[in-house]
């Protein structure tokens, strides 16, 4: 079994490839991307995905940040990973890879009466009006109710494990795959040191398998004094992420100054960095402000969203409702229209501005 890579191994790792500038892709048609890995929706939902493509690859997105879905693989096992072959497949003909996203602490709240992951068919149910597509969703604000993930079950974590080692057998030595995401966003949903057990044996599994992408999982909540006190640290889930993870992930939807704070931080942690989760322009965190930061510091970075679709990303949160406040007018996420018209034709001049420096860059070290 490896360790986890030293700064050094990490650092060789991450120069050796290019800059990524991508996104959290949820393709518009589906549901957060299931009806993509069904079998009976996949061929349809395969064709949009390539329209989809053309705009990532117009504006020079080179990375897709993607949550699997446990249930299907645990009812279809071979012809998932067979599906998702083929996807890799096809994003890699566009030079896109993929950062895959097993686990999640950004959950529903309480334990429902079915905890069986039953099979999906067909296209899935969406409520209007709702970030997320239900309005039942993480984004409410709840703060009474802890969120429940599959994990709280003792007999369903040896078939989580299965899954996770299917994967990485399948595809730990593939470049498709860019970095493995463990688990996203440890302690949210009011869980906090509840997935400190499972985070760990998650990361001791994944190593036991030897992949060659690096393993990680994103800090994404910040004492205030965060970046300004050099005392102020992260709750102690996510500094058990920070610890475990090869490189440091993190999320970061405010606005720049705070973001940059967050950053300042972070570097001391002596590793490549990536910011899986941005984009919140209701909350003033924008692409002009964000993305030349992350070039200039060689931080990879995953915005949410391409297109606006039934998951209604570019709505905000619905806790934001509350605030009238802010500009709830704008868009939360994503950068183009059901019709893929941009929602702001200069955020993508920026990102194709951005890998052309980028690509130009690559081409002198060369």
């Amino acid at each position: 079994m490896r360790e986890r890579w030293t700064a050094e191994q990490a650092w060789d790792w991450y120069k050796r490839r290019p800059w990524v500038m991508g996104v959290n892709y949820v393709p518009s048609i589906t549901l957060h991307a299931i009806e993509l890995w069904q079998k009976d929706t996949y061929p349809e939902v395969i064709k949009s995905v390539r329209k989809e493509f053309e705009l990532m690859q117009d504006i020079g997105l080179n990375g897709v940040r993607m949550f699997l879905p446990f249930h299907i693989w645990y009812h279809e096992k071979k012809d998932f990973l067979d599906r998702l072959d083929s996807f890799l497949e096809e994003l890699a003909a566009r030079g896109i890879t993929m950062m895959p996203v097993l686990f999640n602490d950004c959950v529903g709240f309480g334990r429902p009466e079915d905890i069986m992951p039953r099979m999906t068919y067909g296209w899935q149910k969406y409520d209007i009006g709702h970030h997320g597509g239900h309005r039942e969703n993480p984004f409410t604000g709840e703060m009474k109710r802890v969120g429940w993930c599959l994990w709280d079950e003792p007999e369903w974590r040896e078939p989580q494990e299965e899954y996770m080692a299917a994967l990485l057998e399948r595809f730990g030595k593939d470049e498709r795959i860019y970095a493995w995401d463990l688990w996203n966003e440890p302690g949210n949903s009011n869980r906090h040191d509840m997935s400190i057990p499972y985070i760990r044996r998650v990361f001791e599994a994944a190593r036991a398998m030897d992949p060659i992408q690096p393993l990680t999982a994103g800090v994404w909540s910040y004492p205030e004094d965060y970046g300004s006190c050099e005392a102020a640290d992260v709750e102690p889930v996510q500094r058990l992420a920070l610890d475990e993870s090869d490189i440091v992930t993190f999320h970061q939807y405010e606005g720049i100054e705070r973001v940059k704070r967050v950053v300042s931080q972070l570097k001391k942690e002596n590793r490549p960095m990536m910011n899986t989760e941005w984009l919140n322009r209701v909350q003033d965190n924008f692409i002009q402000d964000n993305l030349p930061l992350y070039y200039e510091e060689g931080i990879g970075s995953y915005s949410w969203g391409l297109v606006a679709g039934k998951s209604q990303h570019f709505l905000p949160w619905d806790e934001l409702w509350n605030h009238r406040e802010l500009p709830l007018n704008r868009w939360q996420h994503d950068l183009f229209d059901t019709f893929f018209t941009a929602y702001d034709e200069e955020e993508l001049e920026l990102m194709r501005t951005y890998r052309k420096k980028s690509e130009e860059s690559c081409q002198r070290k060369e």
